[in-house]
């Protein structure tokens, strides 16, 4: 049986579990106040790759958090790009279906994103600036054949107040629909994430935890690679949908304030 006194590093989702959109999920900053004090590892990652690792930094430091340094940000743009470069070698390319901070975190790490050459792949990643002409250059590429990408498998980004933006899964499902091709989806719950953070930890899988709101992506990353899985209902995961999963959490909490209390 999987005990919480046992885990040595600590990873968790960031948007309804920590905050939602712009809202401080309570008890959050005083879960990470004592992480701090007590000198227990932890990172955050995101599946949204529409903003760099810096503007979470940002973000989080607007809402009253600790000014984080960079390599406690993972993003599933970070897990892409790490994938291109083992994959397709050194000076990659990429048409990049994505924002231009997602761009940025590319051309940065070493990846360059080109527009009118063959790439060596494409990328899907959620684009909120997403439109007919990305589209129809990604649908020529995918016909000619280029290894397809995408940086996370959500098929909604859900915002404060029950509404939702289409994020990157329902963007490839129009390039699928169009050409017959199927993504190689990275972020969570791909084995690619659980492996990049296993190396960013220097722990086993078994000494890991990752927190999060939602079962098809936090929840399976954690159970289908060995890790600890816990269940926060602060964003969008109910006690229905754990009821009707066949996969199981480890633990489940009404929110991070209630790990807190089960921790102190």
């Amino acid at each position: 049986m999987i005990s919480l006194q046992n885990i040595k590093c600590f990873v968790f989702d960031m948007d309804g579990t920590i905050y939602l959109s712009s809202r401080v999920i309570l008890g959050a900053k005083a879960l990470l106040k004592m992480f701090d004090e007590r000198d227990i590892p932890y990172f955050f990652f995101t599946n949204n790759s529409s903003r760099s690792p810096k503007a979470y930094i940002e973000k989080l430091e607007r809402l009253g958090f600790s000014s984080y340094k960079r390599e406690k940000i993972i993003t599933s743009g970070d897990v892409t790009t790490d994938y291109i470069k083992k994959t397709f070698g050194q000076n990659p390319s990429v048409y990049l279906v994505g924002t231009p901070s997602l761009h940025e975190h590319f051309e940065s790490s070493g990846i360059r994103c080109v527009a009118d050459e063959k790439p060596d792949c494409l990328v899907v990643g959620f684009d909120t600036t997403y439109n007919f002409e990305k589209a129809s250059r990604a649908v020529d590429l995918l016909r000619e054949g280029v290894p397809f990408l995408a940086t996370n498998i959500d098929a909604v980004c859900p915002l404060d107040g029950g509404d939702v933006l289409p994020d990157c899964a329902s963007m490839c499902a129009m390039l699928t629909h169009a050409t017959g091709r199927n993504p190689k989806f990275l972020g969570k719950p791909s084995f690619e994430t659980a492996q990049y953070i296993k190396n960013k930890a220097g722990v086993s899988f078994d000494e890991i935890a990752v927190v999060g709101d939602r079962l098809y992506t936090d929840m399976h990353l954690a159970i289908d690679n060995g890790m600890c899985a816990i269940g926060v209902l602060s964003g969008e995961m109910t006690r229905e949908d754990i009821e009707k999963s066949e996969q199981k959490p480890n633990f489940v909490f009404g929110s991070v304030a209630e790990l807190h209390k089960e921790l102190l």
